[in-house]
C-alpha cells in the first residue's frame, strides 16, 4: 500500500530537524513547491566517490527501484521507478537526486512532481544527514576535528624526536618555559612596565625547508607544555567549496577560543594561506588574508592561545601578516655537527669516527632525508638477512650508509 502524503509544513519541520543535529545552517537547505513541483536544493561540503555510492545505496533501502540516468566521477542522477516495473505509467512524476560536483558545483538537489510521501520524507532527511556532515559537536575540540583539524594530546604517542640541541635551547627559551611559567614572566612585566602587558610571545614563527621537522616540532613543544596542538592543515580549509574557506578559517579559530584552556593553534604551510600582498591575489585569497589578520589580532586578549605559524617561503608572506609574529624560530640545514647529532640517534650503534664520515656524506640533506636513508639502510639490510637466512641479525655498517646513501641520492 502506497505510503500517505505529507503536508509542507511536514517537510520543513523534518528539515530543521535534520539541519540541527547535523549542524547546519537551515538557512542553507532551500525549499519550494510551485506548479505542483517539489525542490529542495542544499550545498554539500564534498562531492565524493563515497558519498554518490553512499545516495545510492540510502535510495534503495528508502525506494526498491531506481533508474541511473548518470553516474560518473563527481556527478549522480538518478530517478524512482514504479513498483511494477512492467508499468510506465506517471514515470515522469517520480523522485529524482541529483549529486554534482562539477564545474565547481558541489549541490544535493531532490525534485518530484507532485506530493511527497512519507517514504520520500524519510529518504530526503537520510540523505541530507549523511550529505552535509556529522552531528553537533558536544565541545570545542570536537568542533575542530569536525572542521578538519588534527588534534594532539600531551599524552598521544609522537614520533622520536631528535632535534639539534640549539634548535631545542631556542624552543626552550621562547616557548616552553613562558607556557609553563606564565606567572613569572607576568610578574617583571608588572615590575617594569608603566602598564602592564604580556610580554610572552603569542604567536610564533617557524621557517625553513620542508622536512626539517616544523610539524614534529610543534608537537614536541604541546607535549613538553602539556598542551593540546591543534594542526590545522592547508588543504582543508582550502577545499572547501567556494566561499566557505574564509567561515572556515574563522570558525576555527573561534573553536579555539571557546575551549578556555590554554591551547597551540598550528597553522601549517601559512603562505600559501596569505601570501604578500604585492603579489596578484584573487579576492578569495584577500578575504582568506584579512580573517587571518583580525583573528590573530584578537588572540591578543586570549590568554589561553599560542599560535605557532610554519612556512618554508618566509619571503612570500604578506608583510602584515609577519608583524603579528613576535618570534621568528628558523629550521636551517643541518650542519656538520647537526647531522652528527642526528647519527647519534638514527644510527647509535656507528663508532665516532665513521659518525664523523658520514656526517660528511650527508651534508645538503634535510632532516627527513636523513631519517629515511637511515631507515632504507635498515630494511634493505633485514631483507637481505631473511633472504640469506643469516644467523642474528646485524646493524648496517658505515659502507651499508654510505651505498644506500648513494641509492637514495640517485632516485631524486
Amino acid at each position: 500500500m502506497a505510503s500517505p502524503n505529507v503536508q509542507l509544513s511536514e517537510i520543513r519541520a523534518e528539515v530543521e530537524r535534520v539541519a540541527e543535529e547535523v549542524n547546519v545552517d537551515k538557512q542553507k537547505i532551500t525549499i519550494s513547491f510551485e506548479r505542483s513541483e517539489f525542490n529542495l536544493r542544499t550545498e554539500v561540503p564534498e562531492v565524493t566517490d563515497s558519498l554518490l555510492i553512499d545516495v545510492l545505496a540510502i535510495a534503495k533501502r528508502h525506494i526498491e527501484n531506481w533508474r541511473l540516468h548518470t553516474f560518473e566521477k563527481s556527478f549522480l542522477s538518478v530517478q524512482a521507478l514504479n513498483e511494477n516495473l512492467f508499468s510506465s505509467e506517471g514515470i515522469l512524476e517520480r523522485i529524482k537526486i541529483r549529486v554534482s560536483g562539477l564545474y565547481g558545483e558541489k549541490a544535493l538537489e531532490i525534485t518530484k512532481k507532485g506530493a511527497l510521501t512519507q517514504a520520500e520524507l524519510s529518504l530526503i532527511g537520510a540523505l541530507l544527514k549523511r550529505a552535509l556532515g556529522r552531528p553537533k559537536a558536544t565541545d570545542a575540540i570536537e568542533e575542530l576535528v569536525q572542521m578538519g583539524c588534527y588534534v594532539y594530546r600531551p599524552e598521544d604517542k609522537m614520533p622520536e624526536i631528535a632535534a639539534f640541541s640549539r634548535l631545542k635551547e631556542k624552543l626552550r627559551e621562547t616557548l616552553i618555559l613562558p607556557l609553563k611559567n606564565p606567572e613569572v614572566y607576568d610578574r617583571i612585566a608588572q615590575q617594569t612596565r608603566a602598564e602592564f602587558a604580556v610580554n610572552r610571545p603569542r604567536a610564533v614563527l617557524f621557517t625553513g625547508p620542508p622536512g626539517m621537522g616544523k610539524t614534529t616540532m610543534a608537537r614536541h613543544v604541546g607535549k613538553e607544555a602539556a598542551l593540546i596542538v591543534v594542526h590545522v592543515p592547508l588543504e582543508n580549509l582550502l577545499s572547501a567549496y567556494y566561499g566557505e574557506s574564509t567561515k572556515r578559517l574563522a570558525g576555527i579559530f573561534d573553536a579555539a577560543m571557546a575551549y578556555h584552556k590554554p591551547l597551540i593553534l598550528f597553522l601549517d604551510e601559512i603562505d600559501a594561506l596569505a601570501p604578500s600582498r604585492n603579489e596578484k591575489l584573487f579576492e578569495a585569497s584577500r578575504r582568506l588574508l584579512s580573517v587571518l589578520l583580525r583573528k590573530i589580532d584578537g588572540l591578543e586578549t586570549q590568554s589561553n592561545i599560542i599560535t605557532v605559524g610554519a612556512t618554508n617561503r618566509p619571503q612570500d608572506l604578506d608583510s602584515a601578516l609577519l608583524s603579528r609574529f613576535d618570534s621568528i624560530l628558523e629550521f636551517n640545514e643541518p650542519t656538520e655537527e647537526d647531522i652528527r647529532e642526528l647519527l647519534r640517534f638514527f644510527a647509535k650503534q656507528l663508532p665516532e669516527e665513521d659518525n664523523r664520515t658520514l656526517a660528511k656524506k650527508f651534508i645538503t640533506l634535510s632532516v627527513r632525508a636523513i631519517r629515511d636513508v637511515c631507515l632504507r639502510a635498515e630494511r634493505e639490510l633485514a631483507r637481505e638477512q631473511i633472504e640469506k637466512k643469516a644467523g642474528v641479525p646485524q646493524a648496517p655498517t658505515l659502507e651499508y650508509y654510505t651505498r644506500t646513501l648513494a641509492e637514495y641520492r640517485l632516485t631524486r
